[in-house]
């Protein structure tokens, strides 16, 4: 994890800037979702579908996999869509757990308000829940996806309809607003997110709704009567705090919440998939689950493993582009090494 935060800490971060971050979005062209990894195709079969005419991932693993199923709703602040960082999250699920994992991709700002994609994936759910075993659907999602997949079981709650067994959040974005007095003592040491950036992608997501509201932050809802709720954080993340924070709200209200924090971890560090606290994390979520490492083919297995994936791929993801990691929430910042190519020990 050290490394990745030095790497990570060179870099400025585009969210430091709210005139910048606004130039980056506003008038752009509409994003497209990341290319699937080849490592991902090894792994699974990864179908693509429309769901209400916009793109749903289908990914299932190629060899036999468990009864799980995860609605994966993915981060970037509500601004970005589908990243290379957010396929090597799918990728470890498909490993450790061997799920079948659906990704719909969700009206963003600055574009569309909360309205139209909380009511968009919450059409989702409710066709899902129709067609999988609930007692087998965990609701899963990183940062902003993780504030979305807060509200979409607080909704299925209200609604009435069948909740997922479980709900695992990666450094969730529960309150928009950022206003726990914590944040400003965590963020000259959070490599990945900054205030002004963050702020202006929350009030794009509350259009022209109180930033309070519980479909926008959840950590100002009903939470209870909601299903087991796993919450995976670092402490090197200005959402830290809010983790603690909503916790601590779940807790009262009789709640069952496991919070599982990460000393000078990254703002979702799973995505890190080669560290060991990202390791860790998802042998937890197996354990949970009661779902070990699903036996694939040894080739599957070997291209698959984090360790060789990251050793073999660094140079191109550092040379060629932005690592997932500053990717992530729309930090657009590049890494430039193409002069070190010639000292790297792998083509």
């Amino acid at each position: 994890m050290r490394l990745v935060t030095r790497v990570l800490a060179t870099e400025p971060k585009l969210m430091a800037d709210e005139e910048a971050f606004r130039s980056a979005y506003l008038g752009r062209e509409y994003p497209r979702p990341a290319p699937v990894p080849a490592a991902l195709k090894v792994a699974a079969t990864v179908s693509r579908s429309t769901f209400q005419g916009r793109d749903v991932f289908t990914v299932t693993p190629r060899d036999a996999g468990s009864p799980w199923q995860v609605l994966y709703l993915h981060g970037g602040g509500y601004v970005d869509e589908l990243l290379p960082v957010h396929w090597e999250i799918i990728l470890q699920l498909v490993r450790h757990i061997g799920a079948t994992v659906t990704v719909p991709l969700y009206p963003l700002a600055p574009e569309h308000d909360h309205r139209v994609g909380n009511d968009h994936v919450a059409a989702f759910y409710r066709d899902l829940v129709g067609r999988v075993d609930p007692a087998r659907l965990v609701l899963m999602g990183d940062s902003a996806g993780g504030g979305m997949s807060l509200v979409q079981a607080m909704r299925a709650r209200d609604a009435g309809l069948p909740l997922p067994a479980r709900v695992v959040l990666f450094a969730p974005w529960v309150n928009v607003l950022p206003v726990n007095p914590q944040i400003a003592a965590i963020e000259p040491r959070d490599p990945v997110l900054a205030v002004p950036g963050g702020s202006l992608a929350g009030r794009w997501w509350a259009g022209a709704d109180d930033p309070r509201d519980p479909d926008i932050s959840p950590l100002f809802g009903d939470l209870a009567g909601l299903p087991p709720i796993d919450i995976f954080q670092g402490t090197a993340d200005i959402l830290w705090p809010d983790s603690l924070l909503i916790a601590e709200r779940i807790r009262e209200v009789g709640g069952v919440v496991n919070l599982y924090e990460y000393d000078d971890a990254i703002h979702v560090f799973v995505a890190a998939t080669f560290t060991p606290e990202a390791r860790a994390a998802y042998a937890q979520i197996a354990a949970a689950l009661d779902s070990p490492q699903v036996s694939i083919g040894r080739g599957t297995q070997v291209v698959t493993n984090p360790s060789v994936m990251f050793s073999r791929a660094l140079a191109t993801r550092l040379v060629e582009r932005s690592t997932p990691w500053i990717n992530h929430m729309g930090a657009r910042a590049r890494v430039e090494l193409a002069s070190r190519r010639a000292r790297l020990p792998w083509p």
